[in-house]
């Protein structure tokens, strides 16, 4: 793997949990990755479902689906980093099953890019809507999508079809499909390094 990662300035990572989970949910996967220069950060949803608890949508039998704050708790956090030194092209979004909806839902709808978004094991819920929900300027961050072969709770086909969407729209776009369930595999670290290392030339 690339042992000069980001030698000149450090990568923010910003770590996005599944339905049920909170901000502690991904802090475990950090450390088990144990990826150097990362600045990570661990958001937690604003929809409560219970104690300890939390969900990135939230349905509204008026509105349907709410989703704004989970968007401007993303929007924020990325500000706040840009305001701490870290670039646009410096930060990614790694979202887990919900977490992986939510960001491939955020960055189609934002006039900027970012260096890349890493949704595991998660699907596009509004497919039709995909294409006219894109910004322009959003289209210069690549996008590596992994989902587990063996996932039955949120299918292996979301990914491959969410994989041609982002293609066919223009982003850079790579799938991995390793043999494991709905979980996020720990033999991914090396991957996510070249892809992070990658986005950086």
């Amino acid at each position: 793997m690339n042992k000069d990662l980001i030698s000149v300035s450090r990568v923010a990572m910003i770590a996005i949990h599944g339905w049920k989970g909170n901000q502690s949910s991904m802090r475990p996967i950090a450390k088990a990755f144990n990826i150097e220069k990362i600045h990570w950060t661990f958001l937690q949803a604003p929809y409560n479902v219970s104690e300890d608890q939390f969900s990135w949508f939230e349905e509204d039998e008026k509105v349907g689906w709410k989703y704004q704050e989970s968007f401007d708790l993303l929007t924020k956090t990325i500000s706040d980093l840009n305001k701490k030194g870290f670039p646009n092209s410096n930060i990614f979004l790694l979202g887990f099953s919900q977490g992986a909806c939510l960001i491939m839902e955020y960055i189609i709808r934002q006039e900027f890019s970012l260096g890349g978004i890493i949704p595991i094991a998660g699907f596009i819920g509004q497919k039709e809507q995909f294409k006219s929900n894109i910004k322009p300027g959003s289209r210069n961050t690549s996008v590596l999508l992994i989902h587990g072969e063996k996932d039955e709770v949120v299918l292996p086909e979301e990914s491959r079809i969410a994989s041609e969407l982002f293609s066919e729209a223009g982003f850079k776009t790579e799938l991995l499909s390793p043999s494991v369930g709905h979980k996020i595999p720990i033999q991914i670290k090396g991957i996510i390094e070249d892809f992070i290392s990658e986005t950086q030339h």
